[in-house]
């Protein structure tokens, strides 16, 4: 499991862009714990999380949403993970902003936040 969120986290860092000018905010990717997507508290939330993180990603607040799922496995049998950017002043902000979030609230999923600061070899 760990592995699988290096790798998350390692392909959110190579995907951003690296001369963005956003000198007020850090980045942070969060990335899910594992689900499956037949679990009835996934199902129940998941249209709640969609609103949930389109209109944070309006607001600039997300960045780069993905649903990592498991597709070499029967669709009944897959697992997703969430993974996402959050722009923030600082982690107990970027937490805040996970808080209100559906399947926090709901103890649907855990998301952990890792830092990543602004630009390449430059972080505020």
């Amino acid at each position: 499991m760990r592995i699988k969120n290096l790798v998350a986290v390692m392909m959110l860092l190579a995907s951003q862009a690296l001369w963005a000018d956003e000198h007020i905010v850090n980045k942070y990717a969060v990335v899910s714990d594992s689900i499956s997507q037949e679990s009835p508290m996934f199902k129940q939330h998941i249209q709640e999380q969609a609103a949930a993180l389109v209109n944070l990603w309006q607001k600039g607040i997300v960045e780069n949403v993905y649903l990592n799922r498991e597709v070499n496995k029967p669709e009944n049998k897959r697992n997703a993970n969430i993974v996402f950017f959050i722009k923030a002043k600082n982690k107990d902000e970027a937490n805040e902003i996970l808080k209100q979030l559906p399947f926090v609230r709901h103890s649907v999923l855990n998301f952990t936040l890792y830092p990543v600061g602004v630009l390449w070899l430059k972080e505020y």
